[in-house]
């Protein structure tokens, strides 16, 4: 698969923008997985952002991305749903490889 991104609802309908890895006729597969999150903002205008399902400052590995597999009977997905160029920019920009960049420190 060459980094086709899909779109779905999870189970809370939340927006789920990730990269296919495997699909069958009852999973789901992908890597990535981000959460489209829109906000108005105080100007009356929409804000979007997108946050990663799991912070990458707590993997060991921060360039190995995990699969996460989704039950097809609790999601929804579009098939033929384009995303805008920014957003795929963004969503790009936020998984890109990282190696000989420290981790910042996490205080747990």
């Amino acid at each position: 698969m060459d980094n086709k991104l899909i779109v779905f609802l999870d189970n809370i309908q939340r927006t789920i923008v990730a990269t296919l890895v495997e699909e069958n006729d009852r999973t789901l597969t992908v890597s990535k997985p981000a959460i489209l999150n829109v906000t108005p903002t105080q100007e009356k205008k929409l804000q979007v952002q997108l946050y990663p399902v799991i912070f990458r400052e707590f993997l060991k590995d921060r360039d190995v991305f995990p699969s996460w597999t989704y039950s097809k009977s609790a999601i929804t997905i579009s098939y033929d749903l384009v995303l805008e160029p920014n957003l795929v920019l963004q969503y790009n920009e936020m998984f890109k490889i990282v190696k000989n960049e420290p981790a910042p420190t996490i205080k747990l």
